[in-house]
C-alpha cells in the first residue's frame, strides 16, 4: 500500500494524537437499510402504473443494499486499519496527484517549506511517474506528504515523509 510510510510517520507523533482505527460500519449499515426501505415501499406501497418509479427504486434500493451490506462486510471482517486523529475526533483524509518528473525538485522544495500554495500552484499529469501522497486531517491541524517514484513495477518513496503540524 503505498501510504504505508506516512501511516507510520502519523502514528509515531507524540502524544499519541494519531491512532490506527478501523473504520466504522455504522454507514453502510444504514445506506443498507436505506436499501431494504426503497425495496419495500416499491413491493408494498407503489402502485405504478407505467412502472418507471418502481424500477428506479428497485434499481437504488437493491444498489444500496449489495453497496452497504458488501463494503459492512468487509470493514468488519478485515483488519485493516486508518489513521485516526484524537482531537478532532477524526478520520484522516487523502489523496493522490501525478507529476511529471521535471517537477521533482520544485515540489520537494514545496513540501520542505510545508507550502501548500506552491504545491497547488504546480500543474498536475496524468502519468503516476512523481505520485504526491497528501493526508490531512478535516482540521487542517495535521498535514502529512510523502513523494513516490514508480519504478521497477512499484513506488518508491522518495526523502522522508513530510509531517506538518498547524496549531489552532
Amino acid at each position: 500500500m503505498i501510504k504505508q510510510d506516512i501511516c507510520k510517520a502519523l502514528y509515531a507523533l507524540p502524544g499519541g494524537v494519531v491512532e490506527p482505527r478501523r473504520q466504522p460500519i455504522c454507514g453502510p449499515v444504514v445506506a443498507a437499510l436505506i436499501g431494504a426501505a426503497l425495496l419495500v415501499v416499491n413491493v408494498v406501497v407503489l402502485d405504478d402504473k407505467s412502472g418507471a418509479v418502481g424500477m428506479t427504486l428497485m434499481v437504488v434500493g437493491v444498489a444500496m443494499l449489495l453497496y452497504g451490506a458488501i463494503v459492512a462486510l468487509v470493514r468488519r471482517s478485515s483488519d485493516d486499519r486508518t489513521p485516526y486523529h484524537t482531537p478532532s475526533k477524526g478520520y484522516f483524509q487523502s489523496r493522490e496527484r501525478y507529476y511529471d518528473r521535471a517537477q521533482l525538485s520544485e515540489l520537494q522544495r514545496a513540501i520542505s517549506r510545508g507550502d501548500k500554495g506552491a504545491i497547488d500552484a504546480l500543474p498536475n499529469g496524468n502519468v503516476a511517474a512523481i505520485t504526491l501522497v497528501e493526508c490531512w486531517t478535516k482540521d487542517r491541524s495535521i498535514e502529512a506528504y510523502g513523494i513516490y517514484e514508480y519504478a521497477e513495477f512499484g513506488y518508491r518513496l522518495i526523502g522522508e515523509v513530510k509531517v506538518v503540524t498547524h496549531s489552532k
